[in-house]
């Protein structure tokens, strides 16, 4: 028999949480309810009018969830009436209850009796700071919360009210937060604008993630929104939803608070508390600031570092945990870039090591950059915050020019495929071409070896450039000849189905060839567009057809290079925004604020952790 759950919803008001507590209602064998603890009333309990009259009678008070006598017997023993209206919910022959309680309805002594219980999960729901403020304040105008629009209402919002609400509202949700981590219950999350303000079978799929993480799972009766629960404004865009958003929005900008006050609290938060340090932890292991990787550091005074995971590893991480704090009382934030999609990597062993590192040093925490929500939902799933960074945004575009002049010494070509020569990279999908273009790393190791051989007698009419141009011997390309080899063809191939991002799609795009990809995990799709790219099947016919399809669509180099670079410039801002945001809520608002500009290239750049962190010094 499973036994019975209860399912906390924590948060704010005016963050969603009448959708979010509508759909728990959908919850097959669940009772759902709203504000238990609302101050006038139990809200939800008329919904479930057996439950009501289960609980009114061993309260021995009125069956009317706002009836001063029930309201009375709950606030004088607010555990006693949890457990008394789970005992109803129970008897009745529900599997669950749920109910959602907001900030400041509850003391943290009560908070702490209620995470005591066997079998209780947390969803926390929270929403951009600013779009909330916005929501509560229309709602204090027209004196109501549900079931009506106000998209026409625009009231005037004062920058300092709204300022000081945000900073009180984020102390009373961290509190929750350190309380539920202590707790070590199951946890799930929510962000109204990225979670429940989406089509509905894309929320049903977010509220059941949460939901899982929690520990429930769920079985939907039905998915459909209850007629009641309308959208409050229509507007996207919170600047249009009051009467001064340009003046708000630029007054924000020059505090550096934008990506604040835009913002949701407890976003990138862990889910998990971390580990405590060992007693004695053992010496730190020097070797590993050997390790080459994809490093940089931005700041060194808060320290702000750009590293990589590889091979599901953050060697990093692994050297930071000491005995003691590897950068002494300086706090920091490192991010961490995958080198391999993390789809399908097993990331337990590497949250225990970033919980170890943190754990080590106090102040110092990890933020992994994800290509895909998939990903973001596996790091979530493990307690490893993380913002959306393709590390494709990082290319340099002033490398890659549409207009480079054509090497002499190479024929014309229809496509190109700039690939290392390892099996996974699927160049034989290529075989439906006459005579592709193939750039590739020297083939030192002995399957690249052996896959090169294989590829130069299965395609007698192919170009394998580095050795051409070698006359024989393997010849390294410099970005210029690169550039010069691009010239000589129109199309460009990426034919792995998972890998990393892919590094040479988007240089292939930025120098103005168009894309002809297979289906594939890693990030790489995300720069493309309709325009500049065809998914095909991994097929050598499907292959074939979708690059004479590019070819007829003619395309020009600075059409597919302008399109890339908006594309490009679009992930930039939204990696900006979230990093920022992470960072201010870590170091402060007046933490650096990150750049572009010294982040471009850094994933090509293979430095070794020791003389990065020695640059930290």
């Amino acid at each position: 028999m499973t036994e019975f759950r209860e399912i906390l919803v924590l948060g704010l008001g005016r963050s969603g949480s009448n959708l979010l507590a509508s759909i728990l209602r959908n919850l097959r064998g669940n009772a759902g309810f709203f504000e238990i603890y609302f101050e006038t009333q139990s809200q939800g309990l008329k919904h479930l009018p057996e439950v009501l009259e289960h609980l009114a009678q061993s309260l021995g008070v009125p069956a009317a969830q706002d009836s001063p006598e029930l309201v009375a017997a709950r606030d004088a023993d607010p555990v006693g009436y949890f457990e008394k209206l789970s005992s109803a919910a129970r008897a009745l022959g529900y599997q669950s209850m749920s109910c959602k309680i907001f900030a400041r309805q509850i003391t943290n002594e009560t908070l702490e009796a209620l995470l005591k219980r066997p079998n209780i999960s947390v969803v926390f729901l929270s929403r951009g700071r600013i779009e909330r403020y916005i929501s509560a304040l229309k709602g204090q105008i027209t004196g109501q919360y549900t079931g009506k629009d106000t998209t026409d209402l625009r009231p005037a919002l004062s920058l300092m009210q709204f300022l000081t609400m945000s900073f009180k509202n984020d102390r009373e949700l961290e509190a929750m937060h350190e309380t539920v981590l202590a707790s070590g219950v199951p946890i799930g999350r929510l962000i109204y604008e990225t979670d429940l303000d989406i089509e509905e079978s894309l929320r049903i799929e977010r509220v059941t993630d949460a939901l899982r993480a929690a520990a429930v799972e769920p079985d939907f009766a039905r998915t459909a929104t209850d007629k009641w629960v309308v959208k409050q404004d229509a507007n996207r865009d919170w600047r249009d939803k009051i009467a001064n958003g340009f003046e708000i929005s630029a007054a924000l900008a020059g505090l550096g608070l934008l990506a604040y006050a835009e913002g949701a609290p407890l976003d990138d938060r862990p889910l998990r508390k971390p580990a405590k340090a060992a007693q004695a932890a053992p010496p730190r292991d020097d070797s590993l600031l050997d390790q080459g990787g994809y490093n940089i550091a931005v700041s060194a005074d808060p320290v702000i570092t750009f590293t990589a995971i590889q091979y599901g590893r953050s060697f990093m991480a692994e050297w930071m945990a000491g005995p003691d704090p590897a950068f002494g009382r300086r706090h920091g934030v490192h991010f961490l870039k995958p080198t391999w999609t993390m789809e399908t990597t097993d990331l337990r062993p590497l949250a225990e090591t970033l919980r170890r590192a943190e754990a080590c040093n106090p102040g110092n925490n990890f933020v992994a950059m994800h290509v895909s929500d998939r990903e973001a939902q596996k790091y979530r799933e493990v307690g490893i915050p993380s913002v959306p960074g393709n590390p494709n945004i990082f290319t340099n575009e002033a490398h890659f020019v549409g207009e480079a002049v054509a090497h002499p010494d190479l024929p014309e070509s229809d496509a190109i495929y700039v690939a290392r020569l390892a099996p996974w990279k699927q160049h034989e999908l290529a075989s439906g071409l006459r005579d592709p273009l193939f750039i590739y790393g020297d083939p030192v190791d002995p399957s690249e070896a052996e896959q090169f051989e294989r590829l130069r007698g299965q395609f007698p009419l192919g170009s394998f450039i580095n050795h051409r141009l070698g006359k024989g011997r393997y010849h390294y390309l410099g970005r210029q000849e690169l550039a010069s080899v691009m010239a000589r063809t129109r199309v460009a191939l990426a034919l792995s189905s998972e890998e990393g991002c892919m590094r040479a799609s988007v240089e292939c795009l930025l120098a103005g060839l168009p894309m002809v990809s297979v289906p594939s995990i890693g990030g790489r799709d995300l720069l493309f567009t309709s325009d500049t790219a065809l998914i095909v099947e991994p097929t050598p016919d499907a292959v074939r057809a979708g690059v004479e399809a590019m070819l007829a669509r003619g395309l020009g180099r600075d059409e597919v290079r302008r399109l890339t670079l908006d594309r490009v410039r679009q992930e930039r801002q939204r990696f900006l925004e979230a990093a920022n945001r992470h960072v201010a809520s870590k170091l402060g608002p007046f933490a650096p604020r990150l750049k572009m500009e010294p982040l471009l290239d850094f994933t090509i750049r293979y430095v070794p952790l020791r003389k990065m962190i020695e640059g930290l010094a």
